[in-house]
């Protein structure tokens, strides 16, 4: 048994069939606030090398100039008719960049960037020495403060210490660490007291409440970065320049005409549909696709790419789910909004 899992174990976790820790012994009764939560659904991927940034730039949708000053990104790495094929958040680290994705992406993330990278002086590999925790709500600044970490500033802001990365989201009270699996089991009695506690479930609800969704197996190579608001949340730069998939994206940012933006869901329910499921209007047309799902208490919470011109309930399996639509952080943002 690794470290990693030994410490979450510790915690009391449920896990999947596929061994994610989903929570701590308490499923997910509602939208996470002040909440301390294991990200177990996310791995780290380490770029390191004098050309980390050169290389990522021609790969990534965002302007990794931005990281490399300090900030954090959404970004998508594309096919060629642009579409994603894999998803990351993107950080800043000593001697190159961190990516933090979806753990069921990372070795499709690691094999389509690894074909490239040969040709560039970086390296990528995995880091399964380090783990993804979120601190969620208002308190969290005087959480950190408490652990003796730094607290970044402003939205998209980094901020370091020793061998831990603290990232602040475009939501404005969501936080993340990136931290060795030791100093994880050493902090998380002080960032946890007084908060509740939470894995992959509550984490994926984080997400959800913060409008930000990732390319998952079952969507890959399904969703244009505007589908999934990244051109709202910084996730993708009209003006870096050229990177796979670019040429199609631009052209629908200066030239077409959107017709689906990614909105928050809910409906009463037991079962989360998966990623990728489609939903229909009353006429049994296509309205949209699931892009994250998960069971919260009574309701299931759910991001999904929605015909602009839809209106009305949205059905799975012809069957009504009396959607109820949630506000989005960047609600007003929204094309149609």
């Amino acid at each position: 048994m690794t470290q990693r899992n030994e410490f979450i174990d510790s915690l009391g976790a449920v896990r999947d069939a596929d061994g994610t820790a989903l929570h701590l012994g308490t499923p997910a009764e509602r939208l996470p606030a002040d909440a301390a939560l294991l990200c177990d659904h996310l791995a780290v991927l380490r770029v390191r090398g004098e050309e980390s940034e050169k290389f990522l730039q021609g790969q990534l949708t965002a302007d990794v100039r931005d990281v490399s000053a300090g900030l954090t990104r959404l970004a998508m790495h594309l096919s060629l008719k642009g579409r994603g094929i894999a998803s990351m958040r993107l950080l800043p680290a000593e001697g190159g960049h961190d990516l933090i994705v979806p753990a069921s992406q990372e070795p499709i993330l690691r094999e389509s960037l690894g074909k490239y990278i040969v040709f560039s002086k970086a390296e990528i590999e995995a880091d399964p020495d380090r783990m993804v925790l979120s601190l969620e709500g208002e308190r969290a600044p005087e959480v950190l403060t408490a652990a003796g970490l730094p607290v970044p500033g402003a939205a998209h802001s980094c901020a370091h210490a020793e061998e831990i990365t603290i990232a602040r989201g475009c939501a404005a009270a969501r936080w993340l660490l990136i931290l060795p699996v030791s100093h994880a089991a050493v902090l998380w009695p002080t960032l946890s007291k007084g908060l509740h506690t939470g894995a992959a479930q509550h984490a994926r609800l984080a997400e959800i409440a913060a409008g930000e969704a990732h390319v998952l197996p079952e969507t890959r190579e399904r969703f244009m970065p505007q589908d999934l608001n990244y051109d709202i949340t910084d996730g993708v730069s009209f003006e870096k320049g050229c990177y796979t998939g670019q040429e199609v994206v631009a052209r629908m940012h200066h030239k077409g005409k959107l017709k689906q933006r990614m909105r928050h869901i809910s409906w009463e329910g037991e079962q989360a549909p998966e990623p990728g499921t489609v939903l229909r209007n009353e006429q049994g047309k296509a309205a949209g696709e699931i892009a994250n799902a998960v069971v919260c208490g009574k309701y299931i919470h759910a991001l999904a790419v929605l015909r602009l011109d839809h209106e009305g309930d949205c059905l799975i399996d012809e069957t009504p789910l009396g959607i109820q639509r949630e506000a989005l952080p960047y609600e007003g943002k929204l094309d149609g909004g």
